[in-house]
């Protein structure tokens, strides 16, 4: 089958530079014209079945995505982005200022977080449930840049690890050619990474 992560579009959390997590922010016009341009490609590329995160700047992008193709996204809340806790929402100005610079900015934690152990184990089951799910399908997942990056880590055989080594864009295609075999093993490849040709410059 054929996965293909998206991330969301244009965010006003994007826009205002703040670290996500799950709190709650709607698209920017941008992103809502991220989203109609990738609804088009989604649409020539035969997707035939549409998932999206919960949270609302996911479920929106997913939402004018599902309205071109013809059919409503189904919500699957384990491909939401990773819970930051008590910093979920800050700036990354207020974050620096909060907990100050750090040698490894990747060794730090924050309080009331998720836990990256149970953000992998979340994420990849949720993902590779909707393979089994669609053997032989194009199947969309609208998501967010951290889970899509520690999936496409996994593909490649890379340690999840933050900061991440490559960018996933708002609206990027990230293509993944997956099957399961009826012994249960797992394949992958990673066929396109942080596709943005059909945004347009």
């Amino acid at each position: 089958m054929r996965l293909i992560l998206v991330r969301h579009g244009e965010s006003v959390g994007n826009f205002e530079n703040r670290l996500q997590g799950q709190a709650e922010y709607d698209l920017t016009e941008l992103g809502r014209r991220q989203a109609a341009l990738t609804a088009a490609r989604l649409h020539e590329l035969g997707t035939s079945a549409l998932y999206s995160s919960h949270l609302l700047r996911a479920h929106e992008t997913a939402r004018t995505i599902g309205a071109r193709l013809g059919f409503e996204p189904s919500i699957l809340e384990d491909v939401s982005e990773y819970h930051f806790g008590e910093v979920s929402g800050q700036t990354y100005a207020e974050i620096r200022e909060r907990f100050g610079a750090i040698a490894n900015a990747a060794e730090r934690t924050y309080p009331g977080e998720e836990g990256r152990d149970v953000f992998f184990d979340r994420v990849t089951t949720a993902l590779w449930g909707v393979a089994a799910a669609h053997p032989d399908e194009t199947v969309a997942v609208i998501s967010h840049g951290g889970p899509i990056a520690l999936f496409c880590q996994a593909v490649l055989g890379l340690p999840y690890r933050r900061p991440m080594p490559f960018s996933i864009a708002n609206c990027s295609l990230n293509i993944i050619e997956a099957s399961i075999t009826s012994t249960g093993e797992r394949n992958a490849l990673l066929l396109n990474l942080n596709d943005v040709c059909h945004l347009g410059g």
